[in-house]
């Protein structure tokens, strides 16, 4: 009977850590799956709070609502234009000029 004993309680052990749907392994991938809908849940109601202030802002503020059609779909407003500049690039000295005369080549006529 005292042989008897380790082997059943070692039996009951297995049984808990690997039984199907009830074991130790069942329970820590229902938690981590419970863990990972957690935290979507989270950032969906985050979210949601978000797109809420959203439709807020446009039924009830008309600038919200101009800034947003002009940023996000271009309109513009009677009589108004609206003109792109390209940035100027500078200019790098190529390695074929003097170094001590990093002047650009050609004049400049006032």
């Amino acid at each position: 009977m005292a042989r008897l004993l380790p082997i059943v309680f070692i039996l009951a052990l297995l049984l808990l850590a690997f039984a199907p749907g009830r074991s130790l392994r069942s329970y820590m991938q229902v938690k981590q799956k419970t863990e990972v809908m957690r935290l979507d849940n989270e950032r969906l109601q985050q979210e949601t709070a978000q797109l809420r202030e959203e439709i807020r802002l446009l039924k009830h503020d008309v600038k919200y609502l101009e800034k947003i059609a002009r940023e996000k779909y271009g309109m513009l407003k009677k009589n108004e234009e609206v003109y792109y500049v390209d940035p100027i690039q500078p200019v790098e000295p190529s390695p074929e000029s003097n170094d001590e005369n990093n002047e650009p080549e050609g004049k400049i006529i006032p």
